[in-house]
């Protein structure tokens, strides 16, 4: 089963202009995912002209959606979203803690690529200590859920700030190539998948039309 996580940035295209979210729905067909982990998209906002990027999405690449709303920007919101090529059974949206900007996570059993397995998704705080709890409470609701499990998102997180709470909760943390600032250099990675149960057995990062972060894929077995 493959897993894909990105960080859409509301669909800003490379190099920058107007939101054009229709410019990354081939590649992320291309990209073949049985579950896609999607962040920062909108629902509702005046700069996206209103539209349902989360439901856009699912439509596009044939899926179950589960969106968890982020934050509110007047009627519109931000959100988080997974989209399932095949079974939601059950879903829940998880408020984190910490202060400033709302952060949520997307936790979802699915039954996809064959099998029945637990998925997460999440846009962690930018503030690192923050963050870092975030990630902590995120990883507890999760091991409430049926193994295998698997966490994806941009955590806003350092490998090497992640790879110990990641161990601490039981997860494999997934090594890669760095995937922020794809409009220039990418120079860090914050965008991660974590494992219980479960074995990567091909991986990889993919520059896609969009925004300024890497879509991160794996294959998972």
């Amino acid at each position: 089963m493959r897993v894909v996580t990105w960080n859409l940035q509301h669909g800003v295209p490379d190099p920058k202009g107007p939101a054009d979210l229709a410019r990354g729905i081939e590649p992320l067909r291309t990209l073949a995912g049985d579950v896609y982990a999607l962040q920062e998209l909108d629902r509702g906002r005046w700069r996206t002209r209103g539209v349902d990027q989360p439901a856009i999405l699912a439509t596009a690449l044939e899926g179950e959606l589960v969106w968890a709303r982020a934050k509110h920007r007047l009627w519109g919101a931000q959100c988080n979203a997974l989209v399932v090529r095949g079974e939601v059974v059950t879903s829940e949206v998880l408020l984190l803690p910490g202060g400033g900007e709302r952060r949520v996570a997307a936790l979802a059993l699915v039954v996809a690529g064959g099998r029945r397995w637990s998925v997460a998704t999440t846009h962690l705080s930018l503030d690192r200590s923050t963050a870092q709890g975030q990630l902590r409470s995120a990883l507890r609701a999760l091991d409430e859920w049926p193994g295998p499990r698997v966490l994806l998102g941009d955590l806003n997180l350092m490998p090497h700030q992640v790879e110990p709470l990641a161990a601490e909760a039981g997860y494999d943390l997934l090594a890669g190539d760095f995937t922020v600032n794809a409009r220039t250099d990418p120079d860090r990675r914050l965008d991660h998948v974590l494992l219980d149960g479960l074995t990567a057995t091909d991986s990889g990062v993919d520059k896609l039309p969009l925004s300024d972060h890497l879509a991160v894929w794996a294959d998972l077995a």
